[in-house]
């Protein structure tokens, strides 16, 4: 892996990091005057994204754009779209978050319960190294597949550059 290449990928995996504690933070105080939520669908349409319903997983004081900031890293993580996990309201023909029809979203939440649990229980327990610790997230494994590709490592290069097999024997004797 390409050092451009590894460094993209930890630069992704800390932003999308660094999103999951901020939607665990007290939602912020809106400005005097702020547009009602509700308008349309929000997140800088017309005002704030209406406040989520139906949480499982994410804190219930997670506000509207903070669940669509969280929910634009994971589409960009995942290389989808939003309909991936959330189904259509048959008469609108739009998205309907709060809607568990889609069996998707319950995998996705499967999901973030892992990824928290394995920062949680095990990357913390790595803080005394000497590089600095990155959390795991939904890039580290699928990034930017829907379905993350089986890892296949590539042949190891043995001494004197033949790849496989038993390493070279000792020179001919003269």
């Amino acid at each position: 892996m390409t050092c451009l290449r590894l460094c993209l990928i930890l630069a992704f995996s800390a932003s999308l990091a660094s999103a999951v504690p901020a939607i665990a933070q007290a939602p912020p105080t809106p400005p005097a005057g702020a547009g009602a939520p509700g308008g349309g669908r929000g997140g800088g349409r017309g005002g704030p994204a209406p406040a989520p319903t139906n949480l499982k997983v994410l804190p219930k004081t997670t506000t509207g754009d903070q669940v669509r900031a969280l929910m634009r890293t994971f589409t960009g993580a995942l290389g989808v779209e939003c309909e991936y996990c959330h189904a259509q309201n048959p008469e609108t023909k739009r998205n309907d978050p709060p809607s568990d029809a889609n069996p998707m979203k319950d995998n996705a939440r499967l999901m973030i319960k892992m990824t928290d649990a394995i920062n949680a229980s095990y990357v913390t327990q790595l803080a005394n190294q000497k590089d600095p610790v990155v959390p795991v997230t939904c890039g580290t494994c699928h990034r930017g597949e829907a379905h993350p590709s089986v890892f296949v490592p590539p042949p190891q290069q043995r001494p004197g550059g033949s790849p496989g097999g038993p390493p070279p024997g000792p020179p001919p004797a003269k």
